[in-house]
């Protein structure tokens, strides 16, 4: 549509570039590469297609529109004054040979002219580029009648822009470079090719590698190819089924095609192919986990380990200790909305809460209750300095393609960056484009954002506020009252089978008084190690470990995060006392003195 309604005469495809794309003729059908397949597609009457690729020759689509280039170079040649050329061009053509009486041999020599200025481009890409304008000038040219040279239309695809248009500062990059770039901004900003019917077409990974003073010429338009979505790879599935399997190899799913097809989100039709082509050379059937593992690998190596970890818990909400009131609220109020795609869907939620509290194992508990899988996004703010737009690019254009995904963003407070005046420029730039996901409403129901921290109020407000991780915020606290029972129970769990006395077990619940889901975990181990030296433990004996452990020398700050939580949440029936305005002031007059102190966690 771009092409055809002249909306723009200079286009930046990106995205998705290296992928497999689906091409179907009278009687053959097959996924073919990226440029093949525009070739294929836009093979229409009346235009000329180009392809230039970096280090490689001018393509033509047909020998046909070769030589009918040629010949309008010809008589170009012969109509243009030498002075008109050399001023029209960055490298000026050669002035025409003298007219010789042979007309054979005088063709002869010009067909060798076009020959030379092609076989010069290979390997040249500063004349590849100006050759390629100077074929557009042609095109809109005129003879002395008020004919065109060319009466088709041309249309050119050019590959690797990134590397022939790299970004950077002007001063910074050499001399070819900067002609390069010259010859770009010139080609294009030309009021005359921007209303002819010529199109450009650069191809690039990421439009944030192509140099910035040629991507954001206001008659530059980016185009997006996205990451394949589930009907795409479904399709795929399908297809590879009944044309590519091996002779006498079945395709041996645990499952559907169709829920293949779900679990391979983020997947590259590149990436599934290799995955089905393994698993019907070895022969086994393909299973979830392999499937995961595959997606987890794929998506590492786009966005780099440091950045990124794919993976799905194993654990429901059925194996969270005590907990019950939240549990109830994740079951009752939290489930329904991830799970819809409607006016309800949550973009995200914050969970806050003292450090050792069980909020990640609880929210991975959620995952494995919704059996979907979770990104944890890791030290986002160190790749910001690194490849910063690009890893942005490729992580919009995963999430774009994931479909129920928990994105869990552990330690937020400190991965992401603020938006104030002070911030980095990368910084608030990007910290500003991933708010602007948080609220998206293409990610909504298919993305759910879980921000975690045990500093609730370090976390930025521009992210904390409601349409985004703001709707909201859930404590995640230390147990009390019958859940610091139940976590004591399941402390005991493995090393007593016996009934414990009642007066004694209340002796435990006062030694274990202030302990949060960690340190319960902690004795647990404890008590186990002792259990495996002894061989049996005594009821006497597991008081004796009990006593004997002390507290880490972290309570003042962990009683400064409590009070924090509860300063946060959003929901009254959350917290373990009944709320008042009353309540609430007291809790900032004990912050405001524990801060007094010297005491921020």
């Amino acid at each position: 549509m771009l092409i055809n309604s002249g909306t723009s005469r200079s286009i930046v495809l990106h995205g998705n570039i290296h992928d497999l794309f689906f091409v179907e003729d009278d009687d053959t059908e097959d996924y073919i590469p990226l440029v093949p397949f525009l070739t294929r597609s836009w093979d229409i009457s009346g235009f000329i297609l180009i392809v230039y690729e970096l280090n490689g020759p001018l393509r033509f689509l047909r020998a046909s529109d070769r030589d009918k280039v040629r010949t309008a170079f010809d008589q170009w040649r012969g109509a243009t004054e030498p002075s008109l050329q050399e001023t029209s061009s960055h490298f000026a053509f050669p002035s025409r040979s003298k007219r010789s009486n042979d007309d054979t041999g005088k063709r002869r020599e010009t067909d060798d002219k076009f020959a030379e200025y092609l076989n010069d481009a290979i390997g040249s890409p500063t004349l590849a580029l100006e050759l390629l304008r100077q074929f557009c000038l042609i095109s809109r040219s005129k003879n002395h009648l008020g004919e065109k040279f060319l009466n088709e239309k041309l249309l050119i695809i050019i590959e690797a822009t990134d590397m022939l248009l790299p970004e950077g500062e002007i001063r910074s990059l050499n001399l070819a470079d900067r002609h390069r770039i010259s010859i770009i901004q010139d080609w294009i900003s030309d009021s005359e090719f921007m209303k002819s019917t010529d199109t450009v077409v650069f191809i690039s990974e990421s439009k944030s590698l192509v140099n910035s003073r040629v991507v954001r010429l206001p008659q530059v338009v980016d185009v997006e190819i996205p990451s394949p979505e589930v009907e795409a790879r479904r399709h795929f599935v399908s297809w590879f089924n009944r044309t590519q399997k091996p002779v006498n190899k079945e395709l041996n799913l645990w499952g559907s095609q169709s829920q293949l097809a779900v679990l391979t989100a983020g997947l590259s039709i590149q990436a599934l192919r290799q995955l089905l082509v393994s698993a019907c050379y070895s022969g086994e059937k393909l299973r979830p986990e392999t499937v995961i593992e595959k997606v987890s690998e794929f998506i590492q190596a786009q966005l780099g380990e440091d950045v990124v970890e794919f993976k799905k818990p194993s654990h429901t909400l059925n194996d969270i200790v005590g907990n019950q009131k939240l549990v109830a609220f994740l079951k009752d109020q939290i489930i329904p909305r991830i799970t819809s795609t409607g006016k309800d869907s949550i973009s995200g939620l914050s969970v806050c809460g003292p450090i050792g509290s069980g909020k990640t194992f609880i929210f991975e508990g959620l995952a494995g209750e919704l059996d979907i899988p979770v990104l944890v996004l890791k030290n986002i703010r160190s790749m910001w300095f690194g490849q910063t737009d690009v890893i942005f690019e490729r992580l919009r254009r995963l999430l774009m393609a994931l479909v129920n995904v928990l994105i869990f963003v552990d330690e937020a407070d400190t991965q992401f960056g603020q938006v104030g005046r002070d911030a980095h420029a990368t910084e608030r730039r990007l910290t500003g484009k991933i708010q602007a996901m948080m609220s998206d409403p293409q990610l909504r129901g298919n993305i759910t954002w879980l921000l975690m921290t045990a500093r609730i109020y370090n976390l930025s407000p521009d992210l904390r506020r409601e349409g985004r991780v703001g709707d909201i915020v859930i404590p995640v606290l230390d147990p009390t009252g019958e859940d610091r029972e139940t976590f004591l129970r399941w402390t005991l769990k493995n090393v007593h089978k016996g009934e414990i006395p009642h007066e004694t077990f209340d002796h435990m619940l006062v030694l274990t008084e202030g302990y949060s889901a960690a340190s319960f975990a902690s004795l647990r181990a404890d008590l186990e190690a002792a259990k495996a030296r002894e061989g049996t433990l005594s009821v006497e004996e597991i008081v004796d470990v009990i006593s004997d452990r002390i507290l880490p020398n972290i309570g003042p700050i962990r009683r400064y995060q409590i009070l924090q939580a509860f300063m946060n949440c959003t929901r009254k029936s959350l917290l373990p006392m009944e709320y008042s305005p009353e309540l609430r002031e007291s809790w900032l007059q004990q912050i405001a003195q524990l801060e007094a102190l010297g005491v921020k966690g």
